[in-house]
């Protein structure tokens, strides 16, 4: 199997020093995360932001360096990443000062990244001290970064870890923006792509063959399913003007066995989400399912405090949306729920979901749609 690369995934570590040792850099990178409101959730930002690689070494201001240390690579490109799956890896900081140097915090800048408790830990002159990250990947498609940052006492600047990776299908999708893949639609600043082409690329070799896009027969170029054999590669057009409307997402389907139903977010003025809970993701991907037949879904939702969800339902008659259960605290929560299609909802469908949740200071309910990609078979 060829070696892939992925954009970019990244962690980040932020810590605290105390009191006696605490300076700007280091008290910055203590701050909490910014508050995100339990009743709000922006737009995400519509372009990743560039990775800057930290530097290996970190030194104390001044001119000694008794306190100093290294980072074996501090950056980590995982390459592509598939979605929800958890990328564990393992950092070394080595002492390379005269002292020893005492761990003071680390702590991840997301709830997709966890660390082990190292506070207390002293790291000897010429030791390595071991910082291992666990971070699950999102639903949703794309480069995404996480910056986790070390603060170490006596030395002045965070210590920062990153993991760099892009977050895609067994069977990849990009369109071309200004002469770079990238794997969304953006009819944002330039409104004529809403026409255009897709590049559809296999990540592990596979051959496949595309089956519909947005649920109708796709326009492949120089490919004829009849005579042609599979591919692991196609440019497929796509014409968002067909539709009544321009769709927050472009979906893909495939008969790649872990890459049913691709989608790509289109960025357009006309497509921006607003959820008034924060949900982790603006949709969920249910893939192809048969009729009749129950799929178990989740969605994480941040920040609810003691807001308790209430319940899930359908706003297409066709489909059946019912919660199961949710677990996790005020910062984090899970939100199982199933959906069932009804025979009538054959074909594509963006279902949307609406998640029902209850203030109980206020006594009002909370309530945000989630969209569900769901492609139905008889």
């Amino acid at each position: 199997m060829p070696i892939v690369r992925i954009a970019l995934v990244a962690l980040m570590l932020v810590g605290c020093s105390d009191a006696s040792d605490s300076t700007p850099n280091a008290a910055a990178a203590l701050a909490p995360e910014s508050a995100q409101s339990s009743t709000a959730a922006a737009e995400p930002a519509r372009d990743p932001l560039p990775v800057a690689d930290p530097p290996a070494a970190v030194r104390q201001a001044g001119p000694t360096t008794a306190s100093s240390v290294t980072v074996d690579k501090a950056t980590v490109d995982l390459g592509f990443i598939t979605p929800r799956s958890t990328i564990n890896h393992t950092f070394r900081i080595t002492n390379t000062g005269r002292i020893p140097l005492k761990v003071m915090a680390v702590k991840p800048s997301c709830t997709c990244t966890t660390t082990i408790n190292l506070d207390g830990k002293v790291i000897a002159p010429g030791a390595t001290l071991d910082v291992p990250a666990s971070m699950r990947a999102p639903a949703s498609t794309g480069q995404k970064q996480v910056v986790v940052n070390v603060v170490l006492q006596g030395i002045p600047n965070v210590v920062e870890l990153r993991m760099v990776g892009e977050i895609a299908f067994p069977v990849r999708a990009t369109t071309m923006v200004q002469g770079k893949e990238v794997p969304y639609v953006d009819a944002d600043s330039d409104p004529s792509r809403v026409r255009g082409m897709v590049k559809l690329k296999s990540t592990d070799g596979r051959p496949f063959l595309v089956r519909a896009v947005q649920g109708q027969p796709p326009m492949i170029e120089s490919f004829d399913p009849s005579k042609d054999a599979p591919r692991s590669e196609y440019q497929v057009a796509y014409d968002l003007t067909r539709l009544p409307k321009v769709p927050p997402y472009l979906v893909i389907e495939t008969d790649h066995p872990e890459a049913r139903l691709i989608d790509l977010r289109v960025r357009h003025a006309t497509t921006q989400i607003k959820p008034v809970l924060s949900l982790s993701e603006f949709r969920a991907n249910a893939g192809c399912v048969k009729v009749g037949a129950v799929v178990g879904m989740d969605i994480e939702i941040k920040n609810l405090g003691v807001i308790q969800v209430t319940s899930v339902r359908s706003v297409d008659p066709r489909f059946t949306a019912t919660m199961v259960g949710q677990t996790g605290d005020s910062k984090l929560r899970t939100v199982a729920f199933t959906v069932v299609a009804s025979p009538q909802a054959a074909g594509f469908s963006i279902l949307p979901v609406v998640i029902t949740a209850l203030d109980p200071v206020s006594k009002r309910n909370i309530e945000s749609e989630l969209l569900v990609l769901v492609q139905v078979d008889p």
